[in-house]
């Protein structure tokens, strides 16, 4: 992907600004003066009044999805085609929801369905007291927790009877610029349909463009019904407050994709090269091990699990556009000890293989009503391991790479950066494409101390910018 004059521009003033304060994001304050619902153009109808959850929703973690997209100054010629930027995403968001109105909805627990009663998103405005590139090129000091500020709402306010499906928050810069914060329910949205969601809303931006491309289909529950399975115990705190996590924010550049390439022994352009995904989860995987064993003597057991999306594996005739979880968990494990005596293309192999035997058990079984302990099992288990600290090592990873959001204009430009926030959570990874397109920026949650031995890990000090 090429990158702009201007965001080279925006980039080196983030520098200079370094330089002259280390200090700025301690400084930034982002006051909120609007907050209001925004509700779907067109009631919805009788018939879709109620959306039932599918299978795979049921199996989602209780908690928001959080994104950041951030857009430098609008170009001159845009101020007077779309007006006041604010009230026209607050116009394009009120046409969009009218297809996705299961968003304008609020969920009922104990009847697994949304009531699609237009309630309305949460939209909501905010100023931010730092110009953009202050935010900009900041790399690994900059503090996930201050991007919090352009969230509209917590990650854990999910899955309550008054809760949005989602919360939009608008923040503009002393520049000019401004950031789109979006908090979207885990419980029927994974990246693939919010993705979907962004693409539809950015199309609207004039009459010439067509949206109908992304117009959602909700058919998965159809597809897969819900089983009334008993509730995960999968659930962020509805408050970030006095949760002691760090969050920091590692960027593997395309030159540390090709030589991690490299070393576990793949041709860069081969027809098999390695995703630069599993690439850095085995690398990070690898440090975790490192760090367990200077900590315990040994390591302890070792559990990572990855969510897997099939809707281009499984079910080839699945319509891209359908709206709705669709996604597994793949596991992958290591015996006490083992870590410390295996090397990082043995890690990328355990990894690639377990995403492998995953999707291959899937598309057996999935097209058939028996078999679902394939997608079920991996869950139970993950809860097992998720609060036995003291003998296994839990780990998640998720992947938000290869999804469109840096193709989102509205009518301003595409975004030049994508972020998440700082979640409420330990031993959470995030991987999420660099604007370029072939780098990973991963955001790493750990408590203080391992965050501490991360940094100073040789790998990882050997690969990160």
């Amino acid at each position: 992907m090429h990158v702009s004059k201007q965001l080279d521009f925006i980039i080196n003033v983030a520098y200079m600004t370094i330089a002259k304060s280390s200090t700025s994001q301690t400084k930034m304050k982002v006051t909120d003066y609007l907050s209001k619902f925004v509700k779907p153009s067109r009631p919805t109808s009788t018939v879709d009044r109620y959306f039932k959850i599918s299978f795979f929703d049921e199996l989602a973690p209780s908690m928001n999805i959080p994104l950041i997209l951030y857009y430098p100054t609008p170009p001159k010629d845009t101020k007077g085609l779309y007006g006041n930027i604010c009230d026209h995403l607050e116009d394009t968001l009120s046409r969009t929801l009218s297809e996705f109105y299961p968003l304008a909805g609020r969920y009922i627990r104990k009847l697994l369905l949304v009531d699609c009663n237009d309630q309305g998103v949460l939209y909501v405005l905010g100023k931010a007291n730092v110009r953009l590139s202050e935010i900009l090129g900041l790399g690994h000091v900059l503090d996930p927790g201050a991007l919090n500020s352009f969230l509209p709402c917590e990650v854990g306010e999910v899955d309550e009877v008054n809760d949005p499906m989602l919360s939009v928050k608008v923040t503009t810069f002393e520049c000019g610029g401004f950031a789109i914060g979006m908090c979207f329910s885990h419980r029927i949205s994974d990246m693939g349909a919010i993705c979907n969601f962004i693409d539809n809303w950015a199309s609207r931006r004039n009459g010439m463009h067509k949206h109908e491309m992304y117009s959602p289909i909700f058919n998965l529950e159809t597809c897969f019904t819900q089983r009334g399975l008993p509730e995960l115990d999968v659930r962020m705190p509805r408050s970030s407050v006095g949760v002691k996590t760090i969050a920091r924010h590692f960027v593997f550049k395309a030159k540390a994709i090709s030589a991690m390439r490299e070393k576990v022994g793949f041709n860069e352009n081969g027809p098999c090269s390695p995703s630069k995904v599993q690439l850095v989860v085995a690398l990070l995987w690898k440090a975790f091990v490192h760090v367990d064993q200077a900590n315990n003597g040994q390591s302890k057991a070792s559990f990572l699990i990855q969510p897997v999306g099939l809707r281009d594996k499984v079910l080839r005739e699945l319509p891209t556009n359908s709206c709705g979880n669709f996604l597994t968990l793949a596991p992958s494990r290591l015996r006490p000890g083992e870590g410390e005596n295996i090397t990082f293309p043995d890690f990328f192999k355990i990894l690639r293989d377990s995403v492998s035997k995953t999707v291959k058990d899937c598309t057996k079984t999935l097209t058939h009503e028996e078999g679902y302990e394939v997608v079920i099992d991996p869950y139970l288990e993950s809860n097992r391991n998720m609060f036995t600290n003291n003998v296994v090592s839990f780990y998640f990873f998720t992947s938000w790479c290869k999804f469109s959001y840096y193709q989102a204009d509205f009518g301003y430009g595409k975004p030049v950066w994508a972020s998440t926030g700082k979640l409420p959570t330990q031993n959470l990874v995030i991987m999420m494409d660099d604007h370029d397109g072939d780098g990973v920026e991963a955001w790493v949650h750990l408590d203080q101390k391992r965050m501490k031995q991360l940094e100073e890990d040789s790998d990882i000090k050997a690969y990160v910018i």
